[in-house]
């Protein structure tokens, strides 16, 4: 007798079980999908509208591009968690009544994508297939800095944003959009610091809004995705975690201590990835969950910072348009050269503030914070243009218009 398999059943004698099939079949289904989304994007013509895309929905360059689109022309902003959740971020903009929040995997985000003119996302979006000519698409990434890229997806775009010449030229080959197709605009995020967190939003973080605030944002080592599927996918790491390094432990320590004497609040915000744990060192500990709660972006928290630390993180390109001092822990630069690896050679000759490399150097660096002498200034300047910074605001702007967004009297 012939036996019949049901839809998602496996044939005795498949290595794998049940298991391996639904997974097999969820693949087919999926490049099904791209396929047919493919075709739809190079076939139908463009609708003045735009599509926006972030990683995660509140990625800064992300949300900048919403809200100056908004002004402009409709706009579908295509998000994977809630649309409610998320109103705050552009219930001021200008024109935000033309922004239409939707889910990323329904039909109705399919098609805005399809029939979009213009077409922004920062870690690529329905597998980024090569862009038609009648459509521009739009490669926002999220940031510029030395952490060599990891050699995941292809991502095709028509255009590639970057807010350094250093690290942006050689994105013409890396995304092979060519030399016209990389834009030196600037990173849409850093026009978040033109609305800093208020007074209230900063007590709601349990901070005080006239004691000088430095802020560490470290990269991450190894990640921690949630959820057991992702986890067994994306989890990597880069390098040994600093948390459980006695040294590190014990120059944190202390230099939470000589803040706190020094009357700076001294804060640290982790990656949203980072597997460290911080805690037992006294760091004041602000988190993505902080910050959504007190309903600002990081970016609009560091408007507020007197000051930051950071490694081999892309966050201090962008605040070189801050011009306040940047300070330098990593205690790891010769294993994360040796592991994750950087794409540039003597980074720390490039870097516009100096190396912390332990706890007098800490000190050192929150007295400049308070009082910053002119060599540090001098300094951090010079290697703005070493790199060739983009520091001028109003960096959405200047990407709309170097990818021919025109704004009509269309504002509110």
């Amino acid at each position: 007798m012939q036996r019949r398999w049901g839809p998602l059943s496996t044939p005795r004698g498949v290595a794998g079980g049940g298991r391996d099939w639904t997974r097999m079949t969820r693949s087919v289904r999926a490049a099904l999908k791209l396929a047919i989304l493919r075709i739809c994007l190079n076939g139908l013509p463009a609708r003045e509208h735009a599509v926006v895309a972030g990683f995660p929905d509140e990625e800064g360059n992300s949300v900048e591009v919403v809200r100056e689109l908004a002004g402009c022309l409709p706009v579908y902003w295509l998000v994977a968690g809630d649309p409610e959740s998320l109103a705050w971020l552009v219930s001021d903009a200008d024109g935000v009544s033309r922004v239409r929040c939707v889910r990323k995997n329904s039909l109705r985000a399919y098609w805005a994508y399809v029939t979009a003119r213009y077409v922004f996302f920062t870690h690529g979006l329905y597998g980024s297939p090569k862009p038609p000519r009648h459509k521009t698409i739009v490669n926002l990434w999220h940031g510029d800095g030395p952490k060599r890229r990891p050699g995941f997806a292809t991502i095709r775009s028509t255009f590639v944003v970057s807010g350094t010449r250093l690290w942006g030229e050689p994105r013409a080959q890396g995304f092979g959009v060519g030399q016209h197709g990389v834009l030196i605009c600037g990173n849409p995020r850093v026009d978040q610091f033109a609305r800093p967190a208020t007074d209230e939003a900063l007590r709601e973080l349990k901070l005080e809004a006239r004691r000088p605030l430095v802020v560490w944002l470290p990269t991450y080592r190894t990640t921690r995705y949630p959820g057991d599927r992702l986890g067994a996918v994306r989890n990597w790491s880069d390098a040994d975690s600093l948390s459980v390094s006695a040294v590190v432990q014990a120059t944190l320590t202390q230099a939470v201590q000589d803040a706190e004497a020094m009357g700076v609040q001294l804060v640290l915000k982790p990656h949203q990835l980072d597997a460290d744990n911080y805690a037992s060192t006294g760091l004041h500990i602000i988190t993505d969950t902080d910050l959504r709660e007190a309903r600002i972006s990081l970016y609009q928290l560091l408007a507020r910072a007197d000051g930051l630390i950071t490694d081999y993180s892309s966050v201090w390109t962008d605040f070189l348009v801050r011009d306040r001092p940047i300070g330098f822990y990593c205690p790891d630069l010769d294993q994360y050269v040796g592991g994750r690896g950087l794409n540039v050679d003597h980074y720390p000759s490039l870097l516009p503030g100096q190396l912390l490399e332990g706890a007098a150097d800490f000190r050192t660096f929150l007295r400049d914070c308070v009082d910053e002498p002119a060599a540090s200034r001098r300094l951090r300047r010079r290697a703005a243009v070493r790199i060739g910074a983009e520091t001028r605001p109003a960096a959405t702007r200047r990407l709309l218009d170097a990818v021919g967004v025109r704004c009509r009297d269309t504002r509110e």
